[in-house]
């Protein structure tokens, strides 16, 4: 085997390698999203048409307005506020994990890292999916 071919042989491994991690990315990102803020939020679009209201507010629960300040009303919305938010945080968690393990570093720094107008778009449509 010559050298040419070995050179191409780990390049065409390097590359299958690459798809295959960018896959595992996508299907988990999809399906991580899907969980924790797409299929929520899907439900709540018919709640909202068909009452006019999403909820209550995590501030002000049921309630006209809110607590006296204290350290219990300061647990109270804490322990609210986690539980409106700990499957995107576990999602975020995952995903920004599987960034640094699965997608190359260079070709984020690329794509992502310059200071261009397009750079900035494309980070800014990578985010998207996940704004809710």
């Amino acid at each position: 085997m010559s050298q040419t071919q070995g050179v191409t042989t780990k390049n065409h491994a390097n590359g299958q390698r690459w798809v295959i991690s960018a896959i595992i990315f996508f299907v988990v990102a999809l399906i991580g999203l899907f969980w924790a803020k797409w299929n929520p939020y899907f439900h709540k679009v018919f709640l909202a048409a068909s009452t006019h209201n999403i909820g209550n507010s995590i501030v002000t629960g049921g309630t006209a307005s809110a607590e006296a300040p204290s350290l219990a009303a300061a647990w109270h919305y804490s322990l609210t506020y986690f539980n409106a938010i700990w499957k995107a945080f576990i999602v975020g968690i995952v995903l920004g994990s599987l960034v640094q393990v699965l997608l190359p570093t260079n070709w984020i720094a690329r794509v992502l890292g310059k200071t261009t107008y397009g750079s900035t778009l494309a980070a800014g449509v990578t985010a998207l999916p996940g704004m809710m």
